[in-house]
C-alpha cells in the first residue's frame, strides 16, 4: 500500500481508512506509542482467530452483525466524548454512508464468508496484498502513476497471494479452503475500491467521524440481512468463549485498536504507523500455529515473503 494514511495496513479488515493530521511528531526512538502500535498489531493479528471461533460457535451472520454493532457503539461513544469539531454536512454523511455499504457491508459479507472457510494465516496474507490492489486501482483511475518499481511490488504481491491460495488448495486439512481464499481475495478487491472512493472525503474530514459513519453504512444493511439469524440465536446458551470472541472482534479489533491507530497517525505519522501493520500476517500465522495447531506451510511462508516483499517495494516507490 502507499504511504498515505488512507491505505489499509497489512490487513485491511481492521484498518480505518481515514487520515489524521500529524501533531507533535515523536522522536525516532521506540517509545510508548510504538509499544501501543505493537499491541494494535497483536489485536488485529488475533482477530482472524476470533472471527473463526465465533463463526464456528454461532451463526456467522449473527456473529458479524453483533460484533459490528458493538464496535459501532464503542466508536460512536468515543467520537462523542473526544471529538470537538462539527460532524460532516448531510451531503458528506450520505456519501460516507454509501461508501460504508461497500467497505463495511459488501466487504464484511465476503470477509465473514471467507475467513471461517480458510486458514487464519492465509486470510491475513491475502489481505496483506491490499497495497497492490490500491496501486492497480489508482493506476486504472489515473490517480496514481505505476512506476517500474511499484509495478514490481504489485507483481510480487500478486504472486505471493497466488502461492498462498494454490498451496492451501492442496492442504489435506482444508479441502474447501479455495472457496474461502477466493472470498477473502474478493474482500481485498472490495476494500481497494472502497478506499479509492473514500479518499477525497477522508482527506478533509475527521477520522473518527469517517469511521463511525462508514461503519454505520455497513451495519444497517448487514443487521437487516442478519435479522432472522439474530432472532433465532440462543443467546442465553452461548458460552464464555463465544462472548469473548464477540467482545474481542468488536471492542478490541474495531474499538481499542482503532484508537491506537489514530494515536499513531497523530504522533508518528502514516508511514511509521503503517509499518506496524506489516506485523499482522506473521502474528496471525503464529496465533493459528499456537491455538489451532495450524503449522505454517512452505507455500504460506513463500507467499508471505512475496506479499511483504511487494509491500516494501511499493513503499520505496512512493
Amino acid at each position: 500500500m502507499s504511504s498515505t494514511a488512507l491505505a489499509p495496513s497489512a490487513t485491511a479488515v481492521a484498518t480505518p481508512a481515514a487520515p489524521v493530521a500529524l501533531e507533535r511528531p515523536a522522536g525516532p526512538g521506540f517509545g510508548a506509542t510504538d509499544a501501543l502500535l505493537v499491541v494494535m498489531a497483536l489485536i488485529w493479528g488475533g482477530n482472524f482467530f476470533a472471527v473463526q471461533y465465533g463463526a464456528a460457535h454461532m451463526d456467522s451472520w449473527a456473529f458479524n452483525a453483533t460484533r459490528m454493532l458493538l464496535g459501532l457503539v464503542v466508536l460512536s461513544a468515543l467520537a462523542v466524548a473526544t471529538v470537538r469539531v462539527p460532524w460532516p454536512s448531510w451531503s458528506d454523511r450520505l456519501k460516507l454512508l454509501g461508501c460504508g455499504v461497500i467497505g463495511n457491508g459488501i466487504y464484511q459479507l465476503l470477509f465473514i464468508g471467507g475467513v471461517p472457510r480458510t486458514r487464519g494465516g492465509s486470510a491475513s496474507l491475502i489481505l496483506a496484498a491490499s497495497p497492490a490492489v490500491l496501486a492497480l486501482i489508482g493506476w486504472a483511475t489515473r490517480t496514481e502513476r505505476l512506476t517500474r518499481q511499484l509495478l514490481a511490488g504489485v507483481a510480487c504481491s500478486i504472486c505471493g497471494v497466488a502461492m498462498v491460495m494454490l498451496g492451501d488448495s492442496a492442504h489435506p486439512s482444508r479441502p474447501g479452503s479455495m472457496l474461502g481464499n477466493v472470498l477473502v481475495a474478493g474482500a481485498c478487491l472490495t476494500w481497494g475500491a472502497y478506499a479509492t472512493l473514500l479518499r477525497p472525503l477522508a482527506a478533509r474530514l475527521n477520522g473518527l467521524h469517517v469511521t463511525v459513519l462508514t461503519l454505520l453504512g455497513g451495519v444497517v444493511p448487514l443487521t437487516a440481512l442478519a435479522a432472522p439469524a439474530l432472532a433465532t440465536t440462543p443467546w442465553a446458551t452461548l458460552d464464555a468463549g463465544t462472548w469473548g470472541a464477540i467482545a474481542y472482534a468488536g471492542v478490541g479489533a474495531m474499538g481499542l485498536a482503532y484508537v491506537i491507530y489514530y494515536r499513531g497517525l497523530k504522533l508518528l505519522g502514516p508511514t511509521r504507523t503503517s509499518m506496524y501493520g506489516n506485523l499482522q500476517p506473521f502474528i496471525a500465522l503464529l496465533v493459528a500455529w499456537r491455538l489451532q495447531a495450524d503449522v505454517p506451510t512452505a507455500w504460506q511462508l513463500l507467499g508471505a515473503a512475496g506479499i511483504l516483499g511487494g509491500i516494501l517495494l511499493a513503499r520505496r516507490a512512493t
